[in-house]
Parts: structure tokens; sequence; C-alpha cells
């Protein structure tokens, strides 16, 4: 019943969306309501998006992957579509109100019948008309920019006093695949391969790696394939707890990469002591208070080599750099937040809104660095401004 959480949601999402859409045309917008082709395209939109649903939500079912996939991105391209116009056709209806005040403004005015400024009404409607177009526009670039590749880069991250051995280190971090419709194993395999361009010492993954656990033993087994000399660890994320956290145990157990819950390890960089630890997840959408990163890490470190060089935390969550920041964690890395999926010159859009959250990027607190992936994958492919990532993070002497 799990899997098909996702298909309510959407199914629930795109009909409120679609009434919102038709009321926002009747009553602002009442020169397009009074269009029929327009008033009927505006309920057939949340029609085709319920449709969508159920042909992915069928191909689901009967395992007919070739019926899924479309059903999944025309699923999306109809959410995307009434979120444009849920945001532009209040603006276009403010237009049309103020083009009536206008008329009946200027005939009061007059004292008899004038007739209407035709440069004037042409003028508004012509940006009415834009804004919808342009908000929609912008949504289906958003949609390709999703499935457009992947970044992969190095990062460097200086730190004071690194140990030699570990001045240069590669530490290639991949966060959030949710593999699945719309990210496949070839996708992973083309990432693996230009991220095998940098050299990687070691592996990292932050969680959310499978919506399809059917994927999942794969995906392990070709990122160790990449052989990196430290090996490949993960951690848990929410997706792990939404799809079968006992299946993905099972996985993992099979497999020649840990899976590290509250666990940490020492690894030896070189004759320098490299201290990685992983932590659990909060399971909840909504991010975790305090009590729990302290539980956790403490927890995680609480059997750790105390003369470790360099100590390396991931985790799903970004949160945990505020209690991370206090106990001596060098660097964590993180994910989960898709760096809220629309950025603006290298950060999230939304990171004036919620500072606090760490949405996207390098940030330090205290001495204690973070870095926090846009992720590679997506289970709700919709990218603008923020492309899917793979950063390789190269530890430097400052």
């Amino acid at each position: 019943m799990r899997e098909f959480y996702p298909l309510i949601f959407a199914t629930v999402v795109i009909l409120i969306l679609g009434a919102a859409e038709v009321l926002l045309l009747a009553f602002l917008n009442r020169p397009w309501w009074n269009n029929k082709r327009l008033r009927i395209a505006s309920w057939v939109l949340p029609l085709i998006g319920v449709v969508a649903v159920a042909l992915w939500g069928w191909g689901e079912y009967s395992g007919r992957d070739w019926l899924a996939w479309p059903g999944a991105v025309l699923a999306v391209v109809t959410l995307v579509s009434e979120l444009a116009l849920m945001i532009s056709l209040p603006l276009s209806g403010c237009l049309h109100i103020a083009n009536w005040i206008l008329d009946r403004f200027v005939r009061k005015r007059s004292g008899k019948a004038r007739p209407v400024d035709s440069n004037r009404r042409a003028v508004l409607k012509t940006v009415a008309a834009g804004l919808p177009l342009l908000a929609v526009s912008m949504g289906g670039v958003g949609i390709t920019r999703a499935f457009a590749g992947v970044n992969v880069f190095l990062k460097p991250i200086h730190f004071d006093s690194l140990s030699p051995g570990l001045n240069g280190l590669r530490i290639l971090h991949l966060s959030d695949l949710h593999l699945g419709h719309y990210v496949r194993l070839d996708d992973l395999e083309v990432v693996l391969a230009e991220a095998d361009l940098f050299k990687p010492d070691l592996v990292v993954v932050s969680g959310d790696i499978a919506d399809d656990l059917s994927q999942l033993g794969d995906a392990i087994n070709m990122m160790n394939s990449l052989g990196p000399r430290l090996g490949v660890y993960a951690c848990l994320g929410n997706h792990e707890y939404f799809r079968g956290l006992t299946q993905v145990k099972r996985t993992f157990e099979r497999s020649p990469v840990p899976l590290l819950i509250d666990q940490a390890e020492t690894l030896d960089a070189c004759g320098s002591r490299l201290l990685l630890g992983g932590i659990d997840d909060p399971r909840r959408m909504r991010g975790a208070d305090r009590a729990f990163f302290k539980r956790h890490i403490d927890q995680c470190f609480s059997t750790a080599d105390s003369q470790s060089d360099f100590t390396l935390l991931i985790s799903h969550r970004p949160d945990a750099l505020d209690y991370a920041s206090e106990t001596g964690v060098d660097l964590t890395l993180a994910g989960h937040t898709h760096g809220g999926q629309v950025g603006l010159w290298g950060h999230s859009l939304f990171e004036s809104v919620w500072p606090r959250q760490y949405l996207w990027g390098h940030y330090r607190k205290d001495g204690s660095h973070l870095y926090t992936s846009s992720g590679v994958g997506h289970w709700f492919p919709f990218r603008l401004g923020c492309p899917p990532e793979a950063p390789v993070i190269e530890l430097r002497s400052s």
C-alpha cells in the first residue's frame, strides 16, 4: 500500500489545484471564462492529470514500466502547469479588474458614454495573457532541466590544521538518487563514469537511494565497482523508511557496502585516521529537532576512536550541522532538501526564507563545515537554476 501513497497524494493535489484554477478563471478572469474553449480547457487540465496518475498507478501495479513512466511524467507536467496558473492567474485577474475599473472611472468622469482607450486595453490584455504563458513556459523549462543531466564537479573545502595524509583527499558525495521513474541505473552509470575522472578516494551516499527497491542492489554494486581506496559507505534517508526499511537493510547486508546507522568506522588515509560516521533519519518529511541529532550523533561516535585526525559525518538532513559543530565534527555531508529545486546565482531561492535549513551548498559554523547537495535525482522532476549534482569534495589545508 505504501507505494501508492504518491499516487493518492498526486491525485488529491491535482484535483485541488484544478478546482482553484477554475475558480480563479471564473471570478478573477471573466473575459477568459466567457471564452468557451478556455473554459473547457480549465476543466480538461485536471482530468488529464487524473488520467495520467491512473496510467502511472496501473503501470506500477502491473509492472509495465512503459506505461508507468509516461503517466508519471504527464502527471508532473499537469501539476507544474496548475501551479504556474495558480501563481499567474491572480495577477492576470488584477489586470482585468484594473482595466474594468479604469473603464468605469473614465466613463463616469466624462458624464457620457465614451469609447474606451483601445491602446490601454490592448496593453493590459497582452500583459494579462502573457503572465500565464510565461509561468507555464518556465514550468516547462524546469521540467526539461530536471532531465538535462547531473553536474559532477570538484568542490575544494579548506580546513585549518589538516593532517598531511588527508590533504587532497577526494570524496564523491552522492545523495537523493531516487532511482525509479525519473532516474535510472543508466543515469547513475553516467554519473559514476564522470566522477571516476576525478579519482575519488571515498564514496559516501547520504540517503534516499532508490524509490524502486528492485534497483537498489544493482546501484550499490555499481557504486562499489568504482573502487575507491577507502571504500563506499551509506546512511539512511526518509525514503528508505517510506519504501521499506527491512528490504533496504537486507539488500545492504548482501552487499559489500556498509550501511551506517548511528555507527562509525576509522579509515586509514595515508597514515592519517579518518573517522567516518553515519546517522539515522527521523523519517518524517519535516525537520528533526536538536534532541534527535544530539541523541543519534552521540550514539554514532560513542565508541569511536577519540584520537582521529578528521571526523566526517554523513547525515541525510543538513540540520545536523547545528549539533555536529559542537561535537568536533569537521565535515558533514547531507542532502534531502534538493536545494528547494529552484535556485538563483548558485544558492537556493528559498535561502532567505529558511536560512537555518542549509538548503544548498557550502556552510560553515564554529569551524565545522557542511556541504548540502542538491541531489542526483528527484521524486518530483522540476529544476530551475538548481541542477542535479554529484560533488567531489576535496579536502585542502588552509
